[in-house]
Formats: C-alpha cells, structure tokens, sequence
C-alpha cells in the first residue's frame, strides 16, 4: 500500500475513532461532548465454573491472572500433525473483574458499557448490581450503568463469560451458532468502554447501534440523503433540544446542513428525521474512488451547549444485482473477487488487535481481491470501517451455520428469537457502512442433514431472517451461502436429479434476493471440470436469481509437495494436501469463473488457516 493510500486510510477512519475508540476520558468542555473511557487495562481473570459470590466486593481475587484486553483463555491451532502441550480448547465458564474509577464530570452524565465483542454469553454485573446478559460471541452490546455507577470512587465491574460447546440442554443450546468448523473462542476478546453522555442522547441501547442511519437516493446531479436520528432524554424533566444534522466532505467542508428543534419527554424516545441534498456528489466507487462524506449529528441545547455528538460514515453508492450480466457499483459493471475471511490469528485467537486487522486487508488487496466475505459472524467494527476506506465490498453475515436445531428439523422460538437478535444487531451497528453491499442470512444450514440424511426444515427461519434483513434495511439485497440443493449435483449428468438417499428437505435457494455456491469439485467431490457446468445448471434452473460462488478452494501445506499437481494424491480429509495441487486447483477453477459473466462475486475459501476442534469428517460423508 503506497503512502497516499495510508494517509486516505488514517483520514477516513480517524472521525469514527474520535467517537467510539478513544484511549482516555474526553473532558466535557471538549469540541465531543460524549466521552469514553477505555477499559482494557488491569483485569483479573479466572477459568472456572461453579463459583458463587465473585460479583461481590468482598470476593477475593488476588490469586487470579492479571490480563489486558482484548482476551481470550482459549489456545489452539498450532503446526505440525500433534497439538502442542499448550492447547487449551476448555469450552465453558470464565470471570473477568476490574476495578476502576470514574473521573469527575463538570456536569450531569448518563453512563453506558459497551462491550465489543464477548464469546459467547456474558453476564454483566457493576458495583454487585446485575446489568443483564446478552447471548451471542460477536455483536456490540451496551448496558444502562447509570444506576449502579459510582461517579465518583472506585466501581467493580464483573463479567461471566461462558463458550460452553452447544447441545441439547446446555447453556448454549439456542444461541447460533449451534456448529461450525470454526472455533468459538471464550472471553473478552474486543474492547470494553465506558461512555458518558449527557441525559439527552442518541439513543445507545438500539441493538448497539449508533442512533444514527442515513440512506440515499442518486442521480447524475445529486444526492438525496435521508437521515433518521434516535434521540433519549433519560433526565426527569422533559427538555428542548436543537438537533443538527450535517454532511461534511472529507476535507471538513459542510456540504449540507438541518436543524430542528425538538421537544422531548422523559422515557419517551424521538425519531428526527431529515433529507439533506449533496449537489454534484464524489461517489464511494470502491477500489476506484472509496470517497468517503462524514454524517454527523449533534444536539444542542437551547443556549447552545453542545449536549451530544455522533459521526459515521457517509458513502454514497448505488448497488444492482443482475441475474445475467452480475454486480453494478453506481451502475458500472463490477466482477467482485476476493475471498472469505475469519478473524482469528495463531496463539492469539480471536483476541486480534487493529493492526492485524489492516494487514489482513493489505494482503486481500496484494492479491488482487476487491471483495471479501467476513465470514461466518459479525466482525470488529474497525474491519469494516477498513473497508469503507480502502473501497473493499463486503459479504456481512450472521453466525447461522450448518443447521438450526440439533437434529437438523425446524429451529425453536427461543433459537429463532436469537437469530433475528444477531441479524438486527448486525445490520444496526453495520447500516452506515457503505462497503457493505449484501446481509447473509445463513450458510450452508442443511448441510448437516445432508450428512446424516436426515430432515432439514430451515425456510420457516430463513423466510423469517429475510424478511426482517429487508425491513431493517430495504436498500441492500440479502443473500445466503448454500452447501447442497438437491439437483445441482456434482457432475453434470445428474442434474435435476435427487442426491441419492437424502430425504426430501425445504428449498431454500431463492429465498434470499441473491445467492452464493459453495462447491468444491475436484477437492470434496466430482472433477474440476464439473464445476463449470455446475454453475451452468444453476443459473437455468434459476434464470432470475443473481448468482455468485461463495466458497471454492482446496488445502494446501507449504511442506507437503508433488510432482504431479494434476494427478497427484490428495485427502481432503487427511494427508496430503501439497502446495503443488492447491496451485493448479486455482488455476483451473479461475477457468471456469472467468467466462461466465452472470456471477456477480467468487470468493476463495479461506483467506487464511483458522483454528478448528472439529474432529475429522468421515470421507463416507463428505460433501454432496
């Protein structure tokens, strides 16, 4: 990445960091009204279950492990062909405490925790009080301290987290996702902050979101861009307030302005809403241009003090989808490519800091990537603002993966009821992201049916999931990763045919606006050359459905090599996987993408190894 390039980076991420990411407590007469203070330090940590009473003061935890965030006790992943003595893959209970204090405030404040990410249930407690719990690894969430803040003197701020595997009867059991290949880490694993805000506030307990969200219509002279601001008097009197909302360029030009004032009550939120107009916009157009605008929003009193500031992103983009021709950014014809991308790093486990983050974006774009999917959950905010900036197209994704109840039928209300939880969070505290170009609903959810031929019932769900994806947010599509449609078979002759010995399960492909394919010919199953006509077969049994392939690959080990990468042997299950075939694999399948110009996207799975406990699937049951 040149120096230019850097420095547009630091630029059009640096408003967001102002906000939410500060280091230290902002005093109150600072330009940001809204302060945060940076919990990541002198945390005292235990992996244990069965304790009682840690919540209270009087607990003693002077032989419990100093740590910093981010964190997780979790250690596994490393080479060779045995795990390393220091593996620890404990799923189940672990406490954190921390005490700190709270700096003076020269007038009245509102307090919030926020907590960025803990895997995968945390119980919260401040000063003995019990805040609440929220169920899901990778979502902000943000919890009322107001009541149990001491302003002044010393606060014990106590989390129970808890990855405890799930089945049936665990503490776990309705929180998706219910299996993967991929490893749910344990802990506190992304920063924690304490905001302070004056009693009139954007609304903070919207699903983690920002209580701002703009969306805009283009057209070759202007920008309508409609603003909806959620604004809380949490005070014990009603108040008036003027609610400015602003569009700045990225040089601090104002570019267009609103002002309304606004009479609010106490417990009774308010909705503003206002249409800015940009004339002549800079379009966000990906790698090409990622432009980035600056939405603000501040409430003032009315003497003029500012009360209450939030910024956020602003690109302004169109999106279409075509069934044959592919994907359109601000209606040019855009062939997304890239790959897949879990967030975890070895020995350090989720418990990733920014700077990986960015190198894992520099080395998308090093290899020719303009897309990614972050797959399979909601990743740290600080990745997508990476992609704003650096105009990378993002696949977003919930955690719904292989199937949605244990045996693999209808999924329970409770379950249900999760899902739609981590799919509004998602896209709340996702909306303004303008790299954001589709939400993904599920992957791959029958696939544990397949295996085990069972019944598969998922489209009450995801019918449930897309409906909502497209309330909370009708200017993106929605998508979903499919692993085994029944008639899109391995090999070309047994196209709209039934696999053998599978039972009759819903049809989820079609769903969702789009859809993704994830197929492995040549790798799991079939021959390279299937893979073409595989694509072929699906585009007509669905002629008005955008297509992409959402995961294609094969493993490879830089020790393990061949003389014959064509022909040679591979076990995807096992050994070999030589560096010599992934290569040819690649080649060959970039064959068969490049020339037909009705998928919107392909993505390489995966752009790096990650950890997995997943014991070994038996090659009787390898994919469909």
């Amino acid at each position: 990445m040149t120096p230019r390039r850097y420095s547009r980076v630091l630029s059009a991420v640096a408003g967001l960091l102002a906000v939410f990411c500060c280091p230290a407590l902002v005093g109150a007469s600072d330009a940001v009204p809204r302060t945060s203070l940076d919990l990541s330090h002198d945390w005292r940590f235990r992996q244990a279950a069965g304790l009682s009473g840690v919540e209270s003061g009087a607990f003693d935890d002077s032989q419990w492990t100093g740590v910093e965030l981010p964190h997780t006790w979790n250690r596994i992943g490393n080479e060779g062909t045995e795990r390393s003595p220091l593996t620890n893959d404990v799923q189940g209970v672990g406490w954190y405490r921390l005490r700190f204090r709270t700096p003076p405030a020269s007038t009245m404040r509102h307090y919030f925790l926020q907590f960025d990410g803990v895997g995968a249930i945390a119980d919260v407690w401040l000063n003995g009080h019990y805040l609440g719990k929220h169920a899901g690894a990778f979502s902000r969430f943000r919890f009322d301290a107001s009541v149990a803040i001491k302003p002044s003197g010393e606060n014990l701020l106590v989390v129970k987290a808890d990855n405890s595997r799930p089945q049936p009867g665990s503490t776990t059991e309705h929180v998706i996702p219910l299996s993967g290949d991929f490893f749910v880490f344990g802990g506190i694993y992304r920063g924690v902050t304490l905001i302070a805000t004056d009693p009139v506030h954007a609304e903070m307990l919207d699903y983690g979101g920002p209580g701002l969200y703009a969306a805009a219509t283009i057209d070759s002279k202007s920008a309508a861009v409609r603003v909806s601001a959620k604004l809380v008097n949490d005070g014990s009197r009603p108040r008036t307030v003027l609610v400015e909302t602003r569009i700045e360029s990225e040089s601090k030009v104002i570019v267009a302005s609103k002002s309304t004032r606004v009479s609010i009550s106490p417990a009774r939120p308010v909705l503003v809403a206002h249409t800015l107009k940009v004339d002549s916009p800079r379009l966000w157009q990906g790698m090409k241009d990622p432009y980035l605008y600056k939405l603000l929003m501040t409430v003032r009193s009315t003497q003029g003090l500012d009360l209450d500031q939030v910024a956020q992103p602003l690109g302004l983009r169109s999106l279409k989808f075509d069934p044959d021709k592919g994907f359109f950014l601000n209606g040019e014809h855009l062939y997304l490519k890239g790959a897949s991308m879990h967030q975890d790093r070895p020995e350090k486990g989720w418990a990733i800091s920014r700077a990986d983050q960015a190198q894992d974006f520099d080395l998308l774009r090093d290899m020719g990537g303009n897309a990614v999917r972050l797959a399979h959950y909601q990743h740290d905010q600080y990745s997508y603002e990476l992609a704003d900036a650096l105009g990378v197209v993002v696949w977003a994704e919930i955690p719904l993966v292989n199937k949605v109840s244990f045996d693999s039928s209808s999924a329970s209300p409770d379950l249900a009821a999760n899902a739609r939880q981590q799919l509004t969070e998602l896209i709340r505290q996702n909306y303004n992201h303008p790299s954001i170009a589709v939400w993904s609903i599920a992957n791959e959810i029958d696939l544990t049916a397949t295996l085990t031929k069972g019944p598969s019932e998922p489209s009450v769900l995801l019918k449930s999931l897309d409906l909502l994806a497209k309330q909370e947010d009708p200017s993106r599509f929605t998508t979903l990763a499919d692993c085994c449609e029944a008639g899109i078979a391995p090999r070309p002759e047994a196209a709209g045919t039934a696999i053998a010995g599978i039972a009759p399960r819903d049809a989820i492909v079609g769903i969702t606006d789009t859809v993704g394919y994830n197929r492995y010919f040549g790798w799991y199953t079939g021959k390279i050359d299937d893979f073409g006509a595989m694509l072929d077969e699906a585009h007509r049994r669905h002629p008005a459905l955008p297509i992409a392939v959402s995961e294609y690959g094969a493993g490879a080990a830089l020790t393990q090599h061949t003389d014959d990468p064509a022909g040679g042997p591979i076990n995807p299950h096992g050994r070999p996987h030589p560096e010599e075939f992934q290569n040819w694999y690649h080649e060959a399948s970039w064959n068969a993408l490049r020339g037909r110009g009705f998928l919107w996207a392909a993505f390489i799975w995966n752009m790096f190894d990650f950890s997995s406990d997943s014991r070994l699937v038996p090659v009787s049951l390898a994919r469909p």
